[in-house]
């Protein structure tokens, strides 16, 4: 399945949003476009929409990690979004629960930026 990236970017502040799945075949495209958003955030906040990812395996799973790494590593914070008890269950299972910050929409994960967690 295609993999459709949609990124919105203000003030230190980028929303990408992902439709599609994320497996080793498009994981490259994903993560050079967020690669590119990361650099150009310098810091700030990235949020991950995976709410329309209908799947994802270990290649894309180890590079929402590597972003988390250059987030934290350039000063600033990687948030997810998702909706789907599916993806929910895949990161408890995996323990990457403990290490993401999760929500359940954007606007949530922006809003705990503005005014703390």
């Amino acid at each position: 399945m295609e993999l459709k990236i949609e990124t919105k970017t203000e003030e230190g502040r980028a929303v990408m949003t992902i439709h599609g799945e994320i497996d080793m075949y498009n994981a490259p495209n994903l993560k050079e476009k967020a690669l590119s958003v990361i650099e150009d955030l310098k810091g700030g906040l990235l949020v991950v929409d995976l709410g329309d990812v209908e799947y994802i395996d270990s290649t894309g799973l180890g590079i929402l990690i590597g972003f988390r790494r250059r987030m934290i590593e350039g000063g600033g914070t990687l948030r997810l979004v998702m909706r789907s008890p599916r993806m929910e269950k895949l990161f408890e299972i995996t323990g990457l629960r403990k290490v993401f910050e999760i929500y359940g929409d954007a606007a949530e994960a922006e809003s705990k930026a503005a005014g703390g967690k």
